[in-house]
């Protein structure tokens, strides 16, 4: 969780920045996101999809999950940044 704050804290700082000023922990989405591997999140071709590059990634689990959360919010990013009351 803390990698995937960091992250977007390198790679979209405005983004991050309203993130925290409107008091989103990272912890409110990201641990599901984690702990599910994204399969509540996306259709299951794409999660099985998904979890195949998964295990054809030396650090599938590690490193591409990060971004690949990261990829989500960046996608989202001009609908959060709208947001005001999370």
């Amino acid at each position: 969780v803390n990698q995937l704050k960091e992250l977007i804290r390198r790679i979209d700082l405005p983004l991050h920045e309203h993130l925290q000023t409107h008091g989103v922990d990272y912890l409110q989405f990201s641990f599901r996101w984690m702990n599910n591997l994204l399969t509540r999140e996306i259709p299951l071709p794409c999660t099985i999809r998904l979890w195949d590059t998964y295990l054809a990634e030396s650090d599938g689990f590690a490193i591409f999950q990060l971004y690949v959360c990261a990829a989500f919010l960046l996608h989202w990013r001009e609908r959060l940044m709208r947001e005001k009351d999370f």
